[in-house]
């Protein structure tokens, strides 16, 4: 059965479409142009499978069709002779947006699958790694060779094809963002590519002069966004109508079942030439080239066309023909020949009137394009049709082509000609509609005249940004500083090292250093750190020196490595307890002393404020000075704590439970009273390294004090970054280093080597405070070039901040999608740098500020990442799960207990010990996790996550200890391409090519936790610091003139911290006044 074929479609759900792109009048439209087979398009959107499900019945093995109640309704309007056949086959595009060794990709590809149990599938595995919910062709931060293994993972029926592979913007080979060959592109699954879309821009002449893509089949499709562009490109089949058949017809290469593609000319599309659109400057590669590729205009990189880039990748002549081609017809769609006979435009009454008369006298419109000799065509009684025709069929038009987003224009006739044919000037009068001029330096182009021989092209502009590269020797790389670091063989050294000084490389090389060349044992080394991120990344660069010894050296938080100890030294089996229920004991602990049925939240709060820094200062219940109420930061210090602290700390050893504080705490009071322990482990680490000293509460600082006293000793930190006052860390620890271990070497890391000498000096000014001696010894300068000045930018609301974000991150990857191109939303042309979306990170002081960014980037479509332990750990299902583990080794509380009472008598029934995985799977079978995770891709990685961690620790009581131990920033994935959201606490120790600092307002930053008075100014002025400082090349400071506070709109004031910048350094931006609602448009504004 031979049949036309439209394979690539959108629904309403995705961007810029029409909103009557529905299932009905994609059958309608597909009828009238004589399409019997079509896509469904985006089948990842939730509401249009949802759609899909309800319209659609199962047909021909793998293919759909409209069900009979719907389909009646609609056949009643269809045309008599353009009545036919339709199905659908299940189809989606997708946008992947990532970043690919040194360079941002940008591609957009096609899923095929035969049914609707396998694309609900495979839409689970990607709603687990972006939003696919905010546009039916969603953008996705992931490489396109792992989107097709998920794809061949999910079905080995599906097919994948890379879509209009040639336009600059967002495609395969495409000049902006492209590769240069399919395997460049797929890798070891490029055998899986057997078909390619090649878009308007091109037709199959200009592909074969690529043999990179003889052994792919070359289809053709209109990606349209409205019914009634269906078809303007279409491929032509003789199979059976079947999923399996259209497959095979495109893998086998069978010129008898796949026949071929119905074109457009290549002018037409919107990127054929080079050009800019904003200039009105349309140039073919030869003039592109003469200009070395700039605009004559304004100077800045042309927008490179398919033309110029099919020329680049060549390596066949031009008029080339392989053998076993497939066939290709041109044309022209009937609405575009409409209007120019009549001089009208082709959405006018006047087009549809003589249409619908085309198609009710001669049948489809690919038909009447393609098949109906002229003299039937005359038949119809449409002026000038059948002649229009016969002259596209020939190639007897001229075409202005299509360049940077603008469309190529058509001109069948010239005057002259309609006039001879009709022989009626006044039929014709009126002038033509005029467009803005372009600026070129040729004749409109005739398509039957050759194109001119290729000349030597100006590369297309694909900047590489210098890869990071491991040294190969430890001291390759090191400055002076860093190298006396590094060498040092005093037994006690402080290194005061700014932001992004590369202390991490100071502390790793060091520790190689005493591996190597000391040749200290690894088990003598320890290296404490405040994250488990820092802890697995400093583990990570000593193994990439030293790949036999570096795991054996002991990295690990201060938490871990005392809960280690005591779990190795002390057979400690107390229980780590998540927030809830340690509230709960300390509520039952206040109402033990005070004898009070009911204690507000708000005291308890307070009370475990107090005990934590008690731990902190290391102070045992019964301590006399706990009763000192100068020890206390709390104004309304109550003389009951100290007897509420005894009992909350017999509640716990009654429990068998522990706190977060209470491990530095026991641990130290274990050094303190054994010392035949104190003294084996002081023998066993001889070399202690100490990470972000400046950070370390008295109970910290202490502990490192007693395990120091005869080792060797490495500290770094910067007292300017010290910003965990509300924990106990004192910054004073660090300046009291030289007194507590006298003779020690001091070095100053000066030499930044993360951000540009602005951002440094902008964040100098706000850290300088008076006239301190000490400043100009705390600056530190950039050796990476760059005078971009910092971005200040005021907006109207926090929604309105949260949009000028988004719309900036649009820019910064060089566009979402086309309609960024066409709003202008996109680079600016000239525009070098583009950046994956994991060189973002917004950071905020408050976690409640997340929540306007989280709306804002999934309405745009922009994947994001939150560190937020509780966002994983809180997930549902998860956190059912982790519940009934809690309450089965006896660490639930009693809402835990509540909620979950129907598992009671079960969970009694299971026996001690058992191991984490079983546990675990006898848990989650309780909760039908594994069915859940079915539908739920999400749920179903964090499934995975937890059984690796279960492969992990065999204990339950280990895993729950380790899930209790990570921090805020354990949580952020840097194998993602999402932009990271946190607070700027979690920000501390990364760093991003872009960053945003928000809500750059008195009262947030500084933070006023009542909205007036600011606890700690100094530490508010250290951690905005810190925040500018996580930025390399461009920083943001944003603000916004009303916040919802407490339920309530309030003015608000642009941060003191601000005008701390000289303006010189900064460029001030005021957003409008509110956030103007895009109309929607029923538009066609996609690829083409």
């Amino acid at each position: 059965m031979k049949y036309i074929a439209d394979l690539h479609i959108h629904s309403k759900y995705s961007r810029a479409t029409a909103k009557n792109l529905d299932l009905e009048h994609i059958y309608h439209s597909a009828q009238v142009k004589g399409i019997t087979l079509v896509g469904t398009g985006d089948f990842t959107h939730p509401a249009w499978i949802q759609e899909i499900e309800a319209k659609l019945e199962p047909a021909e093995p793998g293919l759909f069709a409209l069900k009979d109640e719907v389909a009646k309704q609609i056949d009643a309007d269809v045309p008599f002779l353009c009545k036919g056949a339709v199905r659908f086959i299940l189809q989606a595009e997708i946008s992947n947006i990532y970043k690919k060794g040194t360079r941002v990709r940008k591609n957009h590809n096609l899923i095929y699958l035969p049914d609707l149990d396998t694309a609900k599938k495979f839409n689970a595995r990607l709603d687990a790694i972006g939003n696919i919910k905010s546009d039916g062709r969603p953008i996705l931060g992931l490489d396109a060779r792992n989107l097709l293994e998920i794809m061949l993972e999910t079905s080995d029926q599906g097919f994948f094809v890379p879509a209009h592979i040639w336009t600059p913007w967002f495609s395969m080979f495409g000049s902006r963002s492209g590769f240069d060959t399919i395997e460049e592109c797929f890798g070891d699954l490029s055998s899986h590519i057997f078909a390619c879309e090649t878009g308007l821009s091109s037709d199959p002449p200009m592909n074969w002069r690529v043999k990179d893509l003889d052994r792919v089949r070359l289809i053709s499709n209109s990606d349209a966004h409205s019914p009634g562009y269906l078809g303007r490109n279409a491929s032509v089949f003789d199979t059976d109508l079947a999923f399996g058949a259209v497959r095979r017809a495109l893998e086998t290469h069978d010129l008898n079942a796949y026949k071929g593609t119905l074109d457009m000319y290549p002018h037409q599309g919107k990127y054929h030439y080079d050009g800019h659109r904003k200039c009105g400057v349309c140039l073919n590669p030869d003039q592109t080239a003469a200009l070395g590729g700039i605009c004559p205009e304004c100077g800045k990189p042309l927008t490179l066309g398919v033309l110029y880039r099919v020329r680049e990748l060549a390596d066949r002549p031009e008029g080339f023909t392989p053998e076993n081609r497939h066939p290709h017809s041109y044309l022209v769609p009937l609405a575009d020949i409409l209007a120019q006979i009549f001089e009208v435009g082709p959405n006018t009454k006047k087009v549809k009137t003589h249409y619908d008369k085309a198609v009710n006298a001669l049948g489809p419109e690919l038909a009447i394009l393609t098949q109906l000799s002229p003299e039937i065509i005359e038949g119809a009684g449409v002026p000038l049709l059948a002649q229009a025709i016969q002259k596209i069929r020939a190639g007897d038009i001229h075409i202005d082509p299509g360049y940077d987003g603008e469309y190529g224009t058509v001109n069948i006739f010239t005057r002259e000609e309609k006039e001879r044919i009709q022989g009626e000037k006044s039929l014709f009068t009126g002038p033509l509609p005029r467009k803005k001029a372009k600026k070129t330096a040729h004749e409109p182009l005739r398509h039957k005249k050759p194109q001119s021989k290729d000349v030597i092209l100006p590369s297309s502009e694909k900047k590489e940004t210098p890869a990071s590269v491991s040294p190969k020797h430890i001291l390759d790389g090191l400055n002076p500083e860093q190298e006396r670091a590094v060498k040092s063989e005093s037994r006690a050294v402080v290194i005061q090292a700014g932001p992004g000084t590369g202390k991490t490389r100071t502390l790793t090389a060091r520790i190689a250093w005493l591996l190597r060349e000391n040749r200290a044992a690894p088990e003598n080394i320890l290296a404490l750190t405040f994250t488990n991120k820092a802890a697995g990344e400093l583990t990570g660069r000593i193994e990439s020196f030293m790949p036999k010894e570096g795991h054996l050296v002991t990295a690990a938080t201060f938490h871990g490595f005392c809960l280690n100890t005591l779990k190795r030294y002390a057979d400690f089996k107390r229980g780590l307890m998540e927030d809830d229920l340690r509230f709960e004991v300390l509520g039952l602990a206040v109402k033990a002393v005070t004898g009070e049925n009911k204690v507000p939240k708000k005291t308890v709060s307070k009370i475990d404020a107090w005990i934590s820094l008690q731990k902190q200062q290391l102070k045992v219940p019964g301590d006399e000075s706990l009763h000192d109420a100068e020890d206390s930061v709390l104004e309304d210090f109550d003389p009951v704590w100290p007897e509420v602290y005894k009992t909350y700390d017999r509640l716990l050893q009654e429990r068998s439970l522990a706190d977060f504080e209470d491990l530095i705490f026991i641990c130290f009071r274990l050094f303190s009273k054994d010392a035949a322990l104190l003294e084996r482990v002081r023998q066993q680490y001889t070399y202690i390294f100490v990470d972000e000293y400046q950070d370390l509460n008295l109970g910290q600082y202490m502990l490192v004090k007693l395990l120091a006293q005869n080792s060797h000793i490495f500290v770094i930190g910067d007292p300017d970054q010290s910003i965990y006052g509300f924990r106990g860390s004192d910054s004073r620890f660090f300046n009291r280093f030289e007194q507590d271990f006298l003779g020690c070497e001091q070095i100053r890391l000066r030499r930044n080597y993360r951000s540009t000498q602005t951002i440094l000096d902008a964040s100098f000014q706000v850290i300088s405070i008076g006239d301190d001696k000490d400043n100009q010894r705390r600056k530190i300068y950039a050796s990476l070039d760059g005078t971009q000045k910092i971005l200040i930018n005021e907006t109207a609301s926090e929604s309105a901040e949260a949009v000028a974000v988004g719309k900036i991150i649009e820019k910064g990857v060089g566009g979402l999608s086309f309609l960024s191109m066409d709003k202008g939303t996109g680079p600016d042309s000239g525009t070098d740098r583009e950046y994956a979306f994991s060189d973002f990170a917004v950071l905020y002081r408050t976690r409640h500020q997340a929540m306007a960014f989280a709306k804002a980037f999934e309405k745009a479509g922009i994947p994001f990442q939150t560190a937020d332990r509780e966002h994983w750990v809180d997930m549902a299902g998860i956190k059912d799960l982790l519940a009934l583990v809690r309450i089965f080794l006896g660490r639930g509380s009693e809402a835990d207990r509540q909620q979950f009472a129907q598992f009671l008598p079960r969970i009694a029934e299971l026996s001690l010990p058992m191991n984490t995985s079983k546990l675990l799977g006898t848990l989650a079978g309780w909760l039908d996790i594994k069915a859940l995770g079915n539908t739920d891709e999400t749920l179903a990685g964090a499934w995975q996550r937890l059984n690796a961690l279960a492969d992990r620790y065999s204990s339950p009581c280990d895993l729950l200890d380790a899930l209790r131990l990570d921090q805020d920033p354990d949580f952020l994935d840097k194998t993602v391409e999402k932009v990271s959201l946190m607070t700027m606490h979690a920000a501390k120790g990364l760093e991003f090519s872009v960053v945003f600092v928000t809500g750059c307002e008195t009262g947030t930053i500084p933070f006023a936790r009542d909205g007036k008075n600011v606890e700690d100014p100094d530490e508010e002025r250290r951690l905005f610091y810190v925040a500018m400082t996580r930025a390399k090349e461009m920083l943001y400071l944003t603000y916004a003139r009303k916040r919802r506070i407490f339920g309530r709109e309030q003015q608000r004031n642009r941060s003191c911290f601000i005008d701390d910048i000289e303006k010189e350094l900064a460029r001030y931006e005021k957003g409008k006044k509110q956030v103007k609602k895009q109309k929607s448009k029923d538009i066609q504004l996609e690829l083409f």
